[in-house]
């Protein structure tokens, strides 16, 4: 059904379409995707149950997909007037559906990773003060503590030193790096290895770059100098997919070694896996999808095709912060400009702009925003 499906696919684009930001205009007037969820939840009754499920306790909801924060409100009568309806973004630009049809009488409280995502929600009409930066909510074990971010700041310095063997990035950055991660003096050891994260996603739709990264990384793997980890997600047909990438590849007998597979069964096992990974990874190969953030951590970001809008405005940021860089060149080819990279500082570049750019206490702000209805607004991604 080619020709359908590139017309469904274009249908869904028109829908999650993001407009221009400039010339800024009052985009307050609800679009097709606004009306198209109105409907789903009036009159196919989706989400219908959720005050079913939220009746045992009383505490706030905390919302992180646009549709059931939007559908209780319009359910609103079935829960207590008092309880509280918060919606977390983590993206860097959104369509006007994450927005009820009357935004000035919503009271969903919003949860923004960046500045862009907050202007854009006061031009679809949220009001001042149900908007509230906080950052991206990444993983407590990748930080460590709001104050001293311990865990990260040594994770990066291990990063860095690993990303720069020929001592280009830390020429310029030495007295920058030593100041914000509290340190005296740069070790001069380097590591002739490096770690990369392939993130091949839930559904699966990046299993092909998978085969053909393995093919061109596979001598670098074979001599210890690239240590690839391939995430699978929880789906097991991914997982098996890839098994057989690796097969082809006679790569087999690195599994364990120097390739790892991240997969679960259960989301959360697959979590936890996904964030102890994560601290042994210096470069993260994806989508521009919500993984974009985790530049925060200090992490290089490769981006590969984005899929929608969304994903598209992502990529944007990430470049903009320059935490983020297209492959400059084919994937066939990537044992040669991931080691060219490399040795000319530019992937340590990009983790230390992420690290300074990004805001990164999300988890923790939203926290106590939660338990003592404090916020404080930050100009600095590394206010403490």
């Amino acid at each position: 059904m080619p020709i359908f499906g590139r017309l469904a696919l274009k249908v869904i684009m028109a829908i999650q379409r993001i407009p221009p930001f400039y010339p800024k205009k009052d985009l307050s007037r609800p679009n097709l995707a606004v009306r198209f969820l109105k409907i789903l939840i009036k009159r196919a009754r989706l989400c219908r149950t959720l005050p079913d499920y939220l009746a045992s306790d009383n505490l706030p909801v905390i919302n992180t997909f646009y549709a059931t924060a939007i559908a209780l409100e319009s359910l609103k009568e079935k829960i207590p007037s008092h309880r509280e309806n918060f919606l977390i973004i983590c993206d860097a630009d959104i369509n006007r559906v994450w927005v009820p049809e009357d935004p000035g009488a919503s009271s969903i409280k919003y949860l923004v990773p960046c500045t862009q995502v907050r202007n854009r929600l006061l031009t679809y009409g949220v009001r001042p003060e149900h908007i509230f930066l906080t950052g991206f909510p990444l993983p407590v074990e990748n930080v460590g503590t709001e104050t001293g971010l311990e865990v990260l700041k040594i994770d990066l310095l291990a990063r860095l030193l690993r990303l720069d063997p020929s001592g280009k990035f830390f020429a310029y950055h030495r007295y920058s790096v030593c100041h914000w991660l509290g340190r005296k003096t740069i070790p001069e050891h380097r590591e002739n290895h490096f770690t990369v994260m392939f993130a091949i996603g839930g559904a699966g739709a990046q299993t092909e770059l998978a085969r053909r990264i393995l093919k061109s990384l596979g001598p670098l793997i074979r001599t210890g100098r690239v240590r690839l980890l391939l995430s699978c997600g929880v789906q097991r047909r991914v997982l098996e997919k890839t098994l057989k990438f690796i097969n082809q590849q006679g790569l087999w007998d690195e599994i364990g070694r120097d390739i790892h597979l991240i997969f679960s069964d259960n989301v959360f096992e697959y979590f936890e896996l996904f964030n102890r990974w994560l601290r042994q990874t210096d470069v993260l190969w994806t989508k521009p999808s919500e993984l974009s953030f985790y530049c925060g951590l200090g992490l290089p970001i490769i981006m590969a095709d984005p899929i929608g809008p969304q994903e598209e405005l992502n990529k944007r940021w990430l470049m903009e912060i320059h935490a983020g860089m297209v492959p400059p060149g084919p994937p066939e080819y990537c044992q040669e400009w991931l080691l060219d990279l490399r040795e000319n500082g530019r992937l340590a570049e990009a983790a230390w702009d992420g690290f300074l750019k990004a805001r990164k206490l999300g988890t923790f702000k939203i926290k106590k925003l939660l338990e003592t209805g404090e916020y404080a607004e930050e100009i600095s991604p590394l206010k403490q």
